[in-house]
């Protein structure tokens, strides 16, 4: 299992929500997202979960990886939440 905390830096929309949707369900590994402040943890291959994500510029985020290619999966949720 791998484990990193980002900080947003912009605000997402629809079109932003289903890109981080479709890029976690590219992989095999179970990828959750946890916003400790709203006390909210979610797959991030459902685009109707992460829509209740505050995605807005500054929201700290926990995203957890576990399965086989865990590490890449990790490296492609920072690259489009950072």
């Amino acid at each position: 299992m791998r484990v990193h905390e980002v900080t947003v830096r912009r605000s997402f929309d629809f079109q932003d929500w289903q890109t981080l949707s479709r890029t976690a369900s590219g992989f095999k590994s179970d990828i959750l997202l946890l916003c400790e402040e709203k006390e909210i943890k979610l797959d991030a291959k459902s685009v109707l979960g992460i829509m209740i994500l505050p995605l807005r510029e500054g929201t700290k985020l926990r995203i957890q990886t576990r399965g086989g290619d865990e590490e890449e999966a990790l490296d492609a949720m920072c690259e489009l939440l950072e």
